[in-house]
C-alpha cells in the first residue's frame, strides 16, 4: 500500500463524508493485494519481504477529484492514473519473475476509501487531493480489527542501468 503524507491525511479527514472514527494513520491506497496470511503458509511472507528488497520503481503521483459511493465512499478519479497502473503492472511482474507468493486478480483501481458503511450519497467533484507516492508499505489488514501490521517499506527509486 502506499499512506498519504501527513499534510493530505489532514485534508482527506477535513472531506465532510470521511468517518472521523477511524484514525488518518489507516488512510491508504491498496496497490496490490497479495494474499491472506492468517490462511498463508508461514514462508510466504519472508519470501514476499526478500522479493521486495530487489524492487525499484520511480516515485508516481497520485490525484483523485471525486468522492464515489460504491459499497462504500472512495475519493477516485476519472483520469487514467496512467503512472499508479504502470507502477502496479511493475510490482506484479516483479512478484511473479521472483516467484514471490501472488494471487490473481491482485490490482485494484486505485482509491482511498473514507468511510466503510458507504452513506448512499451521489458521486461528486472535489478539489483534488494529490501526492507523489515515494514509500510502499507492505501492511497486513486484520479485517474487522481496524488494525493494520506493517511488516516492511521501501523508498521508491528510480531502476539503475
Amino acid at each position: 500500500m502506499a499512506k498519504p503524507p501527513p499534510e493530505v491525511q489532514a485534508q482527506i479527514a477535513a472531506l465532510p463524508r470521511n468517518d472521523p472514527s477511524r484514525g488518518n494513520h489507516l488512510l491508504h491506497v491498496t496497490l496490490i493485494s497479495l494474499y491472506d496470511l492468517h490462511y498463508a503458509p508461514p514462508e510466504w511472507l519472508p519470501a514476499t519481504i526478500a522479493a521486495l528488497d530487489g524492487f525499484a520503481a520511480p516515485p508516481f503521483p497520485l490525484r483523485f477529484d471525486r468522492i464515489e459511493n460504491r459499497k462504500a465512499v472512495t475519493l477516485r478519479t476519472r483520469e487514467p492514473l496512467a503512472e499508479a497502473r504502470a507502477f502496479q503492472k511493475a510490482l506484479v511482474n516483479h512478484l511473479l519473475r521472483e516467484k514471490a507468493p501472488i494471487m490473481d486478480g491482485t490490482t485494484p483501481e486505485p482509491h482511498i476509501t473514507i468511510n466503510y458503511r458507504g452513506d448512499r450519497l451521489n458521486a461528486q467533484k472535489m478539489p483534488p487531493i494529490e501526492w507523489t507516492i515515494r514509500e510502499i508499505f507492505l501492511i497486513e489488514s486484520v479485517v474487522g480489527k481496524t488494525t493494520h501490521i506493517e511488516h516492511g517499506r521501501w523508498a521508491l527509486t528510480p531502476p539503475r542501468d
